[in-house]
């Protein structure tokens, strides 16, 4: 207050009427609502479908030293995968060890999942149909050879205590913290081997993590259940119940696998901003895999912005989906499943060694594609100048 006393009488005796006076405080208001500016903080959230490993897929992945590298299979879609700030992938094969096998009961190189890693994946899913396929000892080995690179995972747990610590995964970025949550709808008829533990679709399971996520101070909470029926291209009735149910319990956005096809994105408002908050993804179809039947030799990638305002709000501001096909074949000297960019590959058949055929199988794929999510945007990525 004498501060201010003196400020006022200093400004009646000092020429140019105290102009200054005025400036002060003009220059000090305005420098508090600049502080009181913040840019909104964003977070880029990527979905990738089932990563899956059958026998010819090994082979392929096979070099003469007896190591494996799927380098190659990654290499046109890694500087899309690396745009996004958190990148989630389904790996529905076990990390069993050698001997490697296939379909039915799968054990995977370490390197396709970890090079995979390499190529921009943050965090993987274990909980599916195939997570028992070679028992406690598929189980913990995924577990151990996930975190021994310090990879987060979700879905399958060494005992109660490792699930007590570990569910639901929270995962912070850029300010956010995303809760993640993986269940599946069962596991081939094989039981999870005492102690461990696989997150089952359940109600109670689901109400019970969404509730924990929200008491560990989760901003967003993503819901990827392996749910539906193999090669149906439309959800079913089971698969809109869990959505609404995970929903009404507090889910932000939910995205599926298993079926190994696309199935349709729905773009839904579920609460009073009236906006399209809530994604709801099906299912992804295949990442890659051998399957080389109309609809399983490729899948989509959804890709979504968000934003938390200076009020704390977070809203879904962009969204898009990214079609990709499985090439099995010599692309650029090498064989390999390559995944490639389907809009891309379509246009450039010659920059990818596609001929015949495979140049047949990727337009059907694509133009399918196309058909069936006709409500949601495609990525604009620019491929050309992103793989010279």
């Amino acid at each position: 207050m004498k501060i201010l006393l003196f400020l006022l009488i200093y400004s009646l005796f000092v020429p140019n009427d105290g102009a200054w006076l005025l400036q002060l405080f003009s220059e000090k208001s305005q420098v508090k609502v600049v502080q009181s500016e913040s840019v909104p903080d964003t977070l880029t959230l990527m979905f990738i479908g089932d990563v899956m490993s059958h026998s010819p897929q090994v082979d392929a992945a096979r070099l003469q030293d007896g190591t494996y590298d799927y380098a190659s299979c990654y290499q046109f879609l890694a500087p899309y995968i690396a745009s996004a700030d958190l990148c989630i992938a389904n790996m529905e094969v076990p990390l069993a060890g050698s001997p490697y096998t296939g379909y039915p009961q799968f054990s995977c190189p370490d390197a396709m999942m970890s090079q995979l890693f390499d190529a921009g994946v943050d965090v993987f899913l274990t909980a599916n149909n195939h997570t028992c396929d070679k028992g406690a000892k598929g189980i913990r080995r995924t577990i151990h050879v996930m975190d021994s690179l310090g990879i987060p995972h979700v879905g399958t747990y060494l005992d109660s205590t490792d699930f007590n610590q570990r569910n639901p995964l929270i995962v912070e970025k850029n300010g956010f913290r995303i809760a993640v949550l993986n269940y599946t709808y069962g596991t081939n008829g094989i039981p999870a081997p005492n102690p461990f533990i696989v997150n089952m679709l359940d109600s109670t399971e689901i109400a019970r993590d969404i509730a924990r996520a929200r008491e560990l101070k989760a901003d967003y909470i993503v819901v990827m259940p392996h749910w539906g029926i193999e090669y149906e291209r439309k959800q079913n009735k089971e698969q809109k119940g869990y959505a609404n149910y995970m929903y009404e319990c507090g889910a932000d956005m939910v995205i599926g696998g298993h079926p190994h096809v696309v199935q349709p994105i729905t773009l839904e408002n579920r609460n009073e901003l009236g906006v399209a908050q809530c994604i709801t993804a099906y299912s992804l179809g295949n990442f890659v895999s051998n399957q080389r039947k109309r609809y399983t030799d490729g899948g989509i990638i959804v890709k979504c912005q968000l934003v938390r305002d200076t009020n704390g709000v977070i809203q879904i501001t962009d969204y898009e989906y990214l079609p990709y096909w499985v090439y099995k074949g010599t692309c650029q000297g090498k064989y390999q499943y390559h995944i490639l960019p389907a809009k891309h590959a379509v246009e450039n058949c010659a920059y990818y060694d596609l001929h015949g055929a495979d140049s047949v199988a990727l337009n059907l794929f694509y133009k399918d594609t196309k058909a069936l999510i006709d409500s949601f945007p495609e990525s604009k990525f620019d491929f050309t100048s992103a793989i010279r």
